[in-house]
């Protein structure tokens, strides 16, 4: 059991998450279910394209000339009986500078706005990024059963008539009154509030299901680390979807007794305290977030982190328009650094031409063209990093048989550092 004091802290930790992201997520002791829909016959990975260009109709991929998306059947089974609330989570890809006004419409009612992301400087559509926003659906706009669809669109308005974003999933999320609707249960059991947090940590849970048994147990971390979900947010609930599927978060055991071991080596040291919980879903897709386990902090033997986060990062961080740079500081102490890792977000990565710290190249390329991908890529030459003001630089996408290619986007919040410290005798 949590005493007072704990559960204030786990409480407040929650609440601390939620205001910092802007947008509601599911939070310790929800039971609810997500419908996930992706376009899986969509080009550029299975995406799915809102907007066109100016002049054009292409029925086949669905947009017009008033910018909607033709309706999107949902083949799921919806489940209403107790339910007290409901969001949408969207996969979204600015994909074309300037395109603004995302917006969703269920069964036919009023559209509802998707939120940009507020840590990205305004106006966000001048920054390339890759977000995750979940905004709230009237549960009146949903139906029992199978008879959902949704459409999307986004504004005619764009400065050079292109208005476009990729969405990589959609996903509803229905939540129940957890006193009428039966849910799986448990909590995690190898770890208890204000644990220090060595560089493996295991993780396991004891769990109930009252009639479907348990399909698998995803943990998650609030905690600073580098920025997976493109919102800016350093530290936040650490986990996000791609095609409706959870990644980025701490890992997933799909058997009992449902262990996970956690590698910190590379989690950034913190100011704060840290926090752990589970989704554990049941075989009837009912997911229960258990109670977090919280004030937790690193006690590592081994390296040190430093998270070096990037600023005066740049507008349409497209590499065919030519080189671009961003700064970032180095506050440890270089003499004693031994690896460090480049971390971030981008599309189409496939044309990238080098990437650069305070002018010698460290990496070359990897990745798919025309596909979202995200880096974790090592830095072999440690002396490139100076104290202080450091500059990072991704070289111009040349033209390829003579023609312009597409050039790797790189996402918000941009190129992250991280380097690993230890001390040396």
């Amino acid at each position: 059991m949590m005493g007072t004091k704990q559960m204030m802290a786990a409480v407040a930790l929650v609440l601390i998450g939620l205001a910092a992201a802007g947008w509601s997520q599911p939070v310790p002791g929800d039971v609810f279910r997500e419908y996930t829909w992706w376009n899986e016959k969509g080009d550029a990975d299975g995406s799915f394209r809102v907007g066109g260009k100016y002049g054009e109709k292409d029925l086949d991929r669905g947009w017009a000339l008033d910018y909607i998306n033709a309706p999107v059947a949902l083949d799921h089974d919806f489940d209403l009986e107790h339910a007290i609330r409901a969001e949408v989570v969207i996969e979204k890809i600015l994909c074309h500078d300037s395109t603004k006004g995302l917006a969703i419409e269920v069964n036919g009612n009023p559209w509802i706005r998707i939120p940009e992301a507020e840590a990205i400087p305004y106006p966000q559509w001048e920054y390339q990024h890759h977000i995750y926003p979940v905004v709230a659906v009237p549960l009146a706009f949903l139906k029992s059963g199978k008879d959902n669809q949704f459409r999307l669109r986004v504004s005619p308005e764009h400065s050079w008539k292109w208005p476009q974003n990729l969405i990589y999933g959609v996903h509803f999320r229905v939540y129940y009154d957890a006193a009428k609707k039966p849910h799986p249960t448990g909590r995690i059991t190898s770890l208890q509030s204000g644990a220090k947090l060595s560089r493996s940590v295991q993780l396991e849970v004891e769990t109930a299901s009252p009639a479907d048994g348990i399909k698998q147990v995803d943990y998650i971390g609030h905690y600073e680390d580098v920025n997976y979900e493109g919102d800016g947010l350093y530290m936040q609930w650490h986990y996000h979807f791609f095609h409706g599927k959870i990644i980025h978060h701490i890992g997933t055991a799909q058997e009992t007794p449902y262990r996970v071991t956690w590698d910190t080596s590379w989690v950034p040291d913190q100011k704060q305290p840290m926090a752990i919980a589970a989704r554990i879903i049941d075989g009837n897709g009912m997911i229960y977030l258990t109670e977090a386990v919280t004030d937790l902090s690193l006690d590592r033997a081994g390296p040190r982190v430093e998270l070096c986060k990037p600023y005066d990062v740049p507008k349409k961080w497209v590499t065919r328009s030519g080189a671009k740079q961003e700064h970032f500081a180095v506050t440890g102490d270089l003499s004693k650094a031994v690896a460090a890792q480049l971390v971030w977000s981008s599309w189409s990565p496939g044309y990238m031409c080098g990437i650069s710290i305070n002018g010698t190249q460290v990496f070359d390329t990897e990745g798919p063209r025309y596909a979202y991908c995200f880096h974790r890529v090592p830095v072999s030459d440690l002396s490139v990093f100076k104290p202080g003001v450091n500059t990072l630089t991704t070289g111009k996408t040349p033209l390829i048989d003579g023609q312009m290619v597409h050039g790797m986007e790189v996402n918000w919040p941009g190129i992250m550092v991280l380097i690993q410290y230890a001390d040396k005798k």
